[in-house]
């Protein structure tokens, strides 16, 4: 299935620009991140930050003295990620990854998976179980994910804009129970969910591992 998030990256200029994000908020989403890193039981020594953009999280993660590989499906986001973390201690580089079928050549599996920024650009069940099953078989350990929860004012205004503008959007939400029952169909236990801002911003994160018994 095709989709805006699987090409408009690749749109002249569209690495620069994200590139070019609000630190404030990339701040406040890996304060977020660090907090759920702050529950696991143990501190992971490897990371795949995927997909990585334009490497803004895996810095972080590197930063943090984990060794760290890079996937992304655009190539525009991959030189960007090489560009900016290229002879860092830990960078363990960058590679094409198609989460929604992972081949051979896909990275091995990690202590902890970072996917931010992503499902939300899934357009169905069926698309998020393919990228689900690929994160399973890549998390070795915790898995983070952000998704847009449908009920805050961040969302209603979104929708507002989309109602006077008669465009389509294409950003989706998913509620928290949807997220555990997907993820559990690929062998996945939600273990905690954490939002940035409560009933005010759609942007939250879930934390997840290998459920027990799951192949």
């Amino acid at each position: 299935m095709s989709y805006a998030g699987r090409s408009k990256y690749d749109e002249p200029g569209r690495a620069e620009r994200y590139k070019a994000r609000s630190e404030r908020r990339n701040q406040e989403e890996w304060a977020l991140v660090e907090r759920l890193l702050g529950m696991l039981p143990a501190a992971p020594a490897t990371a795949l930050d995927a997909p990585c953009g334009t490497g803004r999280i895996a810095e972080r993660l590197l930063a943090r003295g984990l060794d760290v590989t890079c996937a992304d499906l655009s190539p525009a986001m991959r030189a960007a990620t090489e560009e900016r973390l290229a002879g860092e201690a830990g960078y363990a580089g960058v590679v094409a990854l198609d989460l929604e079928a992972a081949g051979e050549d896909a990275p091995a599996a990690a202590d902890l998976v970072v996917c931010l920024r992503f499902l939300h650009h899934l357009p169905d069940a069926a698309t998020r179980g393919r990228v689900w099953r690929t994160l399973r078989s890549l998390t070795g350990g915790h898995l983070i994910v952000s998704f847009h929860h449908p009920v805050s004012l961040h969302n209603l205004s979104r929708g507002l804009r989309r109602v006077f503008t008669r465009k389509r959007g294409d950003r989706h939400t998913l509620r928290p129970a949807a997220l555990r029952a997907e993820a559990a169909e690929a062998g996945l236990r939600v273990v905690r969910f954490a939002p940035l801002a409560r009933w005010r911003r759609e942007f939250w994160l879930a934390l997840l591992e290998p459920a027990a018994g799951a192949p």
